[in-house]
């Protein structure tokens, strides 16, 4: 029942009145917060007498504010016998019920613990179309959920909340709660922006440990997996840092002379080569012993260094090997790469 109604019924079936004018004087409350959902007469005058406090009515909803004109002030003050100094037919005072906001993490942390299924993970759960609800503050229970379902391939949920505590109104009294869980992982982000091409370093990337988007290739967890790799297209701060978009930057370029190194205990060789093929830093390729004429394979090391590792196998560089390298060249690296 609205605060003027209640007041207005009050009136029509005859109250008691408070006896006759006080000698002690109340003052006005301009502006009050209470807790409960009830209107007291001492919500609206401060220093009543001893025994003069009463209920008027229902008050407004959680978060919600009335208010009280002069005139109903009058007649208030006159129904009950308060004796209230500087009384005026515009004054006015506002009655704020106090409120707890019901917001995304509440309502988060109200599906997980519905649907036990979710284990312990750490998960993400995105609500669609949402806002946000006032209740008591010391409403102990103010949502239930009820029909839960959940589509664990998509992630996809839904479910009925109720209020605990019903106001009436039954479009408000429950609603329909929907959303997407994702499962959560740590991974590597883009800190900012950058365009295709750029060549990565640490400073680029950050570690999101709660990433909940969609993962279409393989996704970076540490900063030297990616240093100087480089961006195959434009990327945005907050994207997951994934394999399909970053490229070897390549160092040494086919037909580049190189220095040949070999190292095993108590032995270091080098000699004069030249790369057959473009890698990139750690990458294994092709390259020329020009004092031997034999091909080996070694990892780029620099722009002007491969490291030959024991064990790997030169072959003579007759045109039958040269022919095989070359058509190689088309296939992946990993074919090319000693792994």
């Amino acid at each position: 029942m609205p605060m003027r109604v209640a007041i207005a019924s009050m009136f029509a079936i005859g109250l008691a009145a408070g006896g006759a004018a006080h000698a002690h004087a109340a003052t006005l409350r301009g502006a009050t917060v209470i807790a409960s959902g009830t209107v007291r007469l001492s919500d609206l005058f401060a220093d009543l007498e001893p025994g003069q406090d009463r209920p008027l009515g229902p008050g407004p909803a959680p978060g919600a504010s009335i208010q009280v004109g002069g005139r109903q002030l009058l007649a208030i003050a006159d129904e009950y016998g308060v004796d209230w100094l500087d009384q005026s037919p515009s004054a006015t005072a506002t009655i704020t019920r106090a409120g707890r906001v019901l917001d995304q993490d509440y309502f988060a942390g109200l599906v997980r613990q519905n649907l036990p299924d979710l284990g312990d993970g750490p998960v993400s759960i995105e609500l669609r179309d949402f806002h946000p609800i006032i209740v008591a503050p010391d409403d102990k229970k103010p949502i239930v959920l009820s029909d839960i379902k959940w589509d664990q391939r998509s992630g996809w949920f839904s479910a009925t909340a109720y209020r605990g505590q019903p106001t009436g109104d039954i479009t408000r009294d429950s609603f329909l709660l929907t959303g997407v869980i994702h499962a959560t992982r740590r991974l590597l982000v883009y800190a900012h922006a950058l365009p295709a091409g750029s060549v990565l370093s640490a400073s680029d990337a950050q570690m999101d440990d709660s990433y909940a988007g969609h993962i279409t290739s393989k996704a970076f967890t540490n900063e030297a997996d990616i240093d100087g790799m480089t961006l195959t297209r434009g990327v945005v701060a907050g994207a997951p840092i994934l394999d399909q978009d970053l490229q070897r930057t390549v160092l040494m370029h086919k037909g580049d002379p190189a220095v040949i190194t070999f190292t095993a205990p108590g032995v270091h060789l080098t000699a004069t080569g030249r790369a057959l093929e473009d890698g990139g830093a750690g990458q294994y390729v092709h390259i020329l012993n020009l004092s031997s004429n034999m091909i080996v394979t070694g990892r780029v090391i620099s722009a002007s260094e491969i490291e030959v590792a024991a064990g790997s196998n030169p072959v003579p560089s007759d045109s039958n090997a040269l022919r095989r390298l070359t058509s190689a060249r088309g296939r992946s690296r990993a074919d090319l790469s000693l792994r």
